[in-house]
């Protein structure tokens, strides 16, 4: 059965040429056969196979131009999913927008096989070009995961609208990934800071003594107020040789009283393995009485006090004398408005103390009278401290000082003329 011209398209270009070849020899017989057929009408054949050659020959790079584009245009959308990780209790994603959205949103799933255990969506709304968002969602579905399952599948979506800009899944099972190298001995946070001791596992051998591998891990630092990232922290390839210690503190201000959430994620470069972990606290004043800095002594007594966390201190010190027989004298000063890391040194002068021991005791309280912090001392008064009286000015010192200033300007007044 003769080929037709429209199955050339399906045909790759040398089977074209096969069949061209075949044609031009079937028709050189048929020309010797035919003496009538003229040469003009020859070339006029052999030109539209050429052209048709062409023609076929442009055809397939330019399906394949036209194939390599729409799958580029695929790729090519409004956001991009630069960070994603997820386990048993978090999911964690950073999306970077190329270009301005009007109507953009994040969808966090997780499924246990075909079961959807979990599906929450956080709405942005209108976003900017060059605009990076980071997302945590707690699951908070503890009693489904169990050991008895091979593994999870967490995903998350950035969409417009219905529209589906970017997605990434990963697969993680009920136990975490050990750190292997390395031993995270504690993480924790507070209204001041979130500290991170690492040390090195050592993998003894049989019969000696192996010394522990050193290892290079990256620190991923978040501090969450619900599941807004409020402020992030990154440091890249740590050296663990022996035992790591480090303490971010938290650069501006928190809320009394609030929930906050620290968040940790530790990558292991060899092995590529990267794990979570999170400390929760309520933000409180917190303030610390310096030991060393404490001076009692029979005419008075001073203190410094130091903030201990971000949540402004405003408050009191006070100290309470008791004698033998069990009787108290307060003194009190107001403290200066303190933060992390700011002193404040308090002095008192004793007033009406009789002779004799005392036991003294040091609070710190804010304006709730709550006690914050305290010391304990002791002190023996040898003279008694007379109470000290405000001088009583006399009836004619007033009369006397404003006469003198009468005067002077008299006499400045006379100079001048």
């Amino acid at each position: 059965m003769e080929n037709r011209p429209e199955c050339w398209f399906r045909f790759p270009e040398v089977s074209i040429l096969k069949f061209l070849k075949k044609r031009r020899i079937g028709v050189l017989n048929r020309l010797e056969k035919n003496s009538f057929f003229k040469q003009k009408d020859i070339v006029r054949f052999f030109s539209a196979l050429l052209f048709m050659i062409i023609v076929c020959s442009w055809i397939n790079p330019a399906f394949a131009a036209a194939g390599e584009k729409a799958i580029g245009e695929e790729k090519q959308g409004g956001a991009v999913i630069t960070d994603f990780f997820s386990d048993h209790e978090l999911a964690d994603a950073t999306v970077q927008f190329e270009k301005p959205l009007e109507n953009a949103s994040l969808v966090f799933t997780l499924n246990s096989g075909k079961k959807l255990l979990k599906s929450e969506t956080f709405l942005l709304g209108s976003v900017e070009k060059g605009q990076k968002v980071t997302k945590v969602l707690f699951w908070g579905v503890e009693e489904d995961f169990r050991e008895d399952r091979d593994s999870y599948k967490a995903q998350v979506f950035v969409k417009n609208g219905s529209e589906n800009m970017d997605s990434k899944e990963l697969s993680f099972s009920y136990r975490n990934p050990a750190l292997l190298k390395l031993k995270l001995v504690d993480f924790s946070a507070d209204s001041e800071k979130a500290s991170v001791l690492m040390s090195l596992t050592n993998p003894a051998g049989f019969g000696s003594v192996q010394l522990p591998e050193p290892g290079v891990v990256d620190l991923d630092l978040k501090l969450l107020s619900g599941t807004d990232v409020i402020y992030s922290e990154k440091q890249k390839n740590i050296p663990v040789i022996n035992t790591y210690y480090n303490a971010s503190y938290w650069p501006f201000l928190l809320e009394k009283g609030k929930n906050y959430t620290a968040l940790l994620k530790v990558h292991s470069h060899s092995p590529d393995i990267t794990t979570a972990y999170r400390s929760d606290f309520i933000a409180q004043e917190k303030v610390e009485i310096l030991d060393f800095d404490i001076d009692v002594d029979e005419y008075g007594a001073s203190v410094t006090i130091v903030g201990r966390s971000q949540v402004p201190f405003d408050g009191i010190v006070r100290f309470v004398l008791t004698s033998e027989n069990g009787e108290a004298q307060v003194f009190e000063e107001t403290a200066d408005i303190l933060t992390a890391g700011k002193e404040d040194t308090i002095g008192i002068i004793w007033q009406g103390i009789p002779k004799g021991d005392y036991n003294v005791k040091i609070y710190v309280l804010n304006l709730e009278g709550e006690i914050l912090d305290s010391h304990e001392t002791v002190l023996r008064v040898f003279e008694s401290v007379p109470e000290a009286n405000p001088v009583e000015e006399s009836p004619g010192t007033g009369f006397l000082a404003a006469m003198g200033i009468i005067l002077c300007a008299g006499v400045l007044s006379g100079r001048k003329k």
